[in-house]
């Protein structure tokens, strides 16, 4: 699986994908991880990690960090990105500005693609077989990612529904109701008593055992602040909410 950054707005375009590497291995703590830049590159590094495994794990995550920096680079990876396209291993490459025909090749086999810092209403832009209109996005699946405590689902999601021209004040919105209901659920024996209906309060019940009663009053607080926060301008309202979703953990909480 590949997932590639790159745009004119280096930094932007750098915290997002360490944010992501992050949250990977946060999933994945067991898996092996290798940053290649330019300077350690050599084709040999790379034909390691398409079809190889972790010395103490199945799984690699790999951090390609800038290595067309490295003038031999760019026609070997991107000779690679059929095998890399199917390989087991997770790959994440950041870049700077591409040119159109290498953006083109990109976007065939990358699972997801950002290009920040162009001029395209200003925004970060996420593209590639994921992509899709506002009309196509489920918000409410997002709701349900962050009850399944899964981050990285729950981070697709957010970025399909933001690229697909929702605001991130609406969906905080979701996300807000989502974990209200998750806390209300914990706290009621039946759906009469929370007043919530009951397919509703079933699957917020099954959601409650993924957090303690201590993390939901986190998660819904950090929730409010950052929604305020956003308003009063002391945030970025999108890359916060993206922050707080690659944060969560997955699994199931000891109550």
């Amino acid at each position: 699986m590949l997932y590639l950054f790159h745009g004119t707005d280096i930094t932007k375009s750098s915290e997002k994908a360490r944010s992501l590497v992050n949250s990977l291995k946060a999933k994945k703590p067991d898996a092996s991880f290798a940053e290649i830049t330019g300077e350690n590159w050599h084709p040999s590094v790379l034909e390691e990690h398409v079809g190889g495994q972790g010395l103490f794990s199945s799984k690699y995550i790999i951090f390609l960090n800038r290595v067309f920096e490295n003038p031999d680079a760019r026609e070997i990876l991107i000779s690679f990105l059929p095998s890399i396209n199917e390989s087991p291993n997770i790959f994440i490459i950041l870049e700077g500005k591409l040119d159109a025909e290498s953006k083109r090749i990109f976007e065939k086999h990358a699972e997801k693609m950002m290009e920040s810092g162009e001029k395209r209403e200003n925004a970060s832009n996420f593209y590639g077989k994921g992509n899709a209109d506002k009309k196509d996005v489920n918000i409410f699946a997002l709701g349900d990612a962050l009850g399944e405590r899964n981050s990285l689902k729950s981070w697709s999601l957010y970025r399909k529904a933001v690229d697909g021209g929702l605001k991130a004040e609406s969906i905080i919105g979701t996300l807000f109701w989502q974990v209200k209901s998750i806390i209300l659920a914990s706290r009621s024996k039946s759906a009469a008593e929370s007043g919530m209906s009951p397919f509703v309060f079933t699957k917020s019940k099954r959601y409650a055992l993924n957090y303690s009663a201590k993390e939901l009053g986190d998660l819904f607080q950090k929730l409010i602040v950052l929604y305020h926060d956003g308003h009063r301008g002391l945030t970025d309202l999108e890359l916060g909410t993206e922050r707080l979703l690659l944060n969560l953990r997955t699994g199931s909480a000891r109550k």
